[in-house]
């Protein structure tokens, strides 16, 4: 199998220039995959909360599921002192980097399949760990033909994006996520992933489905009681810990009693009247 090392054409005498990103993010594992859809990766990775990169060059790769790792590129960090920032309650440095040209059509369509076997998030290329594979061994999985891409709608049962994904799909009136949202009715879940707490809702108006979600990008709450006052006690930033999923979803022809008996159904599965965010 190919080795990403090979790949990239990065020589053995070359390790030492080089740390390894591996990008999990702390809100959600997934935060720094979804930040790459939708071009917001370079940036996300330039905000750390410790002097992380003290090296030359880092290699990027992105958590996209168990033992898997997204290619997200080579950046050279600037020879510039990163700046302290504090912002709201977090506070951390920002790195200046440029994307360097190694691979740049590998970007977002190379897998890599690795157990990472240490706790280190930033290891040096060169580490040799007490148990597993070397880092510079680490072996390609897969090449996609394309770069994975919000763009691409990829079904109802496997829509589960963040608020800020659900931002960038309705401001830019994605043509796949619009098309697919606008032509069914049906049941949707919104999940806070600090608590874990669920709210059930449905959409049977013109517009279905993108019309309740284009609501609830505009201020998070889409008028909801439980979400509004959530925001109102915690603050506005709040918002970014929901997350958007489809529980079940019907066509144009059914009548709106149907989609609120399903959505009854629903709220008594998972308990989110007890449990949840629902207050009727």
């Amino acid at each position: 199998m190919l080795k990403l090392l090979d790949l990239l054409g990065i020589q053995k005498s070359e390790l030492k220039q080089y740390k390894i990103h591996f990008a999990i993010g702390a809100r959600h594992k997934l935060e720094p995959y979804e930040k790459f859809l939708i071009d917001g990766f370079q940036d996300w990775q330039e905000r750390q909360t410790q002097r992380n990169f003290s090296r030359e060059y880092v290699l990027s790769l992105i958590y996209a599921g168990k033992n898997t790792w997204l290619f997200g590129g080579v950046y050279k960090i600037l020879p510039v002192k990163p700046t302290p920032i504090k912002e709201n309650t977090w506070s951390g440095w920002k790195y200046e980097s440029e994307l360097v040209n190694i691979q740049t059509e590998f970007i977002g369509r190379v897998l890599i399949s690795y157990k990472k076997e240490f706790r280190q998030s930033y290891p040096n290329l060169e580490l040799k760990p007490r148990k597993g594979l070397a880092p510079s061994e680490m072996l390609v999985s897969e090449i996609l033909r394309n770069k994975v891409s919000i763009a691409d709608f990829k079904g109802f049962d496997n829509t589960n994006i963040s608020y800020e994904t659900l931002t960038n799909i309705v401001s830019n009136q994605i043509t796949s996520w619009k098309a697919a949202l606008s032509n069914v009715k049906g049941i949707y879940l919104i999940t806070d992933k600090k608590t874990g707490k669920h709210y059930v809702g449905s959409a049977y108006g013109d517009d279905c489905l993108w019309q309740r979600w284009q609501a609830y990008s505009k201020d998070g709450h889409g008028g909801n009681i439980e979400l509004k006052t959530l925001l109102q006690k915690y603050g506005n930033e709040y918002k970014y810990n929901f997350k958007y999923s489809i529980l079940e979803i019907c066509n144009m022809n059914v009548g709106s009693d149907y989609i609120i008996s399903r959505e009854t159904y629903w709220k008594e599965v998972l308990l989110t009247r007890k449990f949840g965010l629902n207050k009727n």
